[in-house]
């Protein structure tokens, strides 16, 4: 009997999957083994739905409109699609992972913070964007979404730039656009954590969903739950869980783990006990109809992948599953649950069959096909980082600065510098560079040969890119020198999404 089995009579049980696990065979055969439902764990965030280079290369033209790229969503829905699991969506508005640029005017940082009307399209667009390209591509795939994470903090509403740049109302608003843009059938839920403490409980019940409710906006109420071995009282959550399912909506278990820093036996008995104890409250609920539980989503697959080693800083062994997909006491504590609800028989040992090339990630690597753009590419993500890093090579002694210039000229990347300086003699000495840069959690390495073209028309076209340098330098003196890159590989990467590589 498995995870999804057990409590097919109560809720789908899910879980929140990285790029890492979607490409490790061993991982997706137990997803799919033991959950009928998964979240993409960051991949869909807004950071990595924001098109960078668009919208910051051509801002009037996406001011209003934001440039989206769902290349690192894709994997994932062509997973669900195919395998026909369910897919929660996580999440449209958030205060994190939405970078800061997306608030500003022309999208730049340096610039002040846009208008209420602009960031009110922008959030309408986002919204509409994501949604008709899942719906569209992907139809029926997505059963809910967490339209806004988070807006309740310290007792009021999070200081948040949403709260800054658009007022109270930005999470009405957003779900008034999401409701407009959702297919029938699809769920809009209200998504935090915490949400047993009884201050914010309360808060969120009567400054977010009352409000909503009225509105007919919402459908559903995600407690994330990320839980400690002390925290919080089985009543209190108990007792929130039911206020929440006595406002009609679906509740949704959304983010569940529990922080464990000890993996001896004794304490991962604790950890399973402790998880039975919140199984029952979930399923007494359901069984009572006192909250209408639809789905139950831990965070992560295994121990290894929590996020909660980064975030506790110390080693937390959450989950029920660890290692090479072996079964925690804690899994089957879970599913003992669910039998003994049903009057069911003892639960049954699980094992994954999988061989040893099953735990290999096989992250694919992009080749970008003949003809694609990929110069341009480089340089709009280049020019939108504004600065980036030069690694040159000094005999035996690696050299790295900051640099700003880079210009496209007669089908080539370009730099700038002056001759008189240490990087044009480390460079005439020998060519071999690297350049890197970092933006909103991607970035781009491109390694090749910087070799010195004198044309003055090539130095012409670099100044006219940076007018400010013709203070410095000039086409026709003895120091201004650019520097081509030739038989360059450039690779563009980011935290567990796919590597792309290509010659330019």
């Amino acid at each position: 009997m498995t995870l999804k089995n057990a409590y097919k009579p109560y809720f789908k049980i899910g879980v929140a999957i990285s790029a890492l696990n979607l490409y490790t065979p061993a991982h997706m055969r137990l997803l799919t083994e033991q959950f009928c439902s998964f979240t993409c764990e960051n991949d869909m965030k807004p950071v990595n739905m924001l098109d960078v280079i668009k919208n910051r290369a051509d801002a009037a033209k996406y001011n209003t409109d934001p440039a989206l790229n769902f290349d690192r969503a894709r994997p994932y829905l062509d997973f669900a699609k195919a395998s026909g699991i369910a897919m929660r969506g996580h999440t449209l508005v958030w205060h994190n992972q939405t970078p800061e640029w997306f608030f500003h005017e022309e999208y730049n940082p340096a610039l002040p913070y846009a208008s209420r009307d602009v960031m009110l399209e922008r959030l309408r667009n986002y919204i509409k964007g994501v949604l008709e390209f899942v719906q569209k591509e992907y139809p029926g795939v997505i059963y809910a979404w967490d339209v806004v994470n988070e807006a309740i903090d310290e007792g009021d509403m999070r200081k948040s730039l949403w709260l800054r740049n658009v007022g109270r109302d930005f999470v009405l608003k957003a779900f008034e656009y999401a409701r407009e843009y959702a297919a029938p059938g699809v769920s809009l839920f209200y998504n935090d954590y915490e949400t047993a403490d009884e201050q914010k409980r309360d808060l969120i019940i009567d400054k977010i969903l009352k409000p909503l409710i009225e509105r007919g906006l919402i459908d559903g109420m995600g407690m994330q739950s990320h839980l400690l071995m002390d925290h919080p009282d089985p009543a209190l959550f108990d007792k929130a869980l039911r206020m929440y399912g006595a406002l009609g909506l679906e509740i949704q278990i959304t983010e569940l783990d529990m922080h464990n820093n000890d993996p001896s036996d004794e304490s991962m008995r604790a950890l399973g006990e402790r998880y039975a104890k919140f199984f029952k409250i979930l399923v007494d609920a359901k069984k009572e109809g006192a909250a209408d539980i639809t789905s139950v989503t831990f965070w992560n697959l295994l121990d290894e992948g929590s996020w909660l080693t980064g975030f506790r800083k110390e080693t937390s062994y959450p989950l029920l599953f660890r290692g090479r997909c072996e079964a925690k006491k804690a899994y089957y504590d879970v599913v003992r649950v669910a039998l003994e609800s049903a009057g069911r028989a003892e639960v049954e040992h699980w094992e994954l069959i999988a061989n040893d090339e099953d735990f290999e990630a096989k992250m694919p690597m992009h080749i970008n096909k003949e003809g694609e753009n990929t110069m341009k590419e480089v340089y709009d993500f280049l020019k939108a980082c504004g600065v980036y890093y030069l690694a040159t090579v000094e005999d035996d002694q690696p050299r790295v600065r900051p640099f700003g210039t880079i210009d496209m000229f007669d089908g080539g990347l370009y730099i700038q510098t002056g001759k008189v300086k240490d990087v044009s003699k480390q460079l005439q000495k020998n060519p071999k560079a690297e350049i890197c840069a970092f933006m909103d959690g991607q970035w781009l390495r491109v390694a090749g040969k910087l070799v010195r073209d004198d044309r003055r028309e090539a130095k012409v076209h670099m100044l006219d890119a940076y007018p400010n340098l013709k203070g410095m330098y000039s086409a026709d003196d003895d120091n201004t020198e650019v520097l081509r890159f030739e038989d360059a590989i450039a690779t563009f990467s980011s935290f567990g999404g796919p590597s792309r590589t290509f010659k330019i």
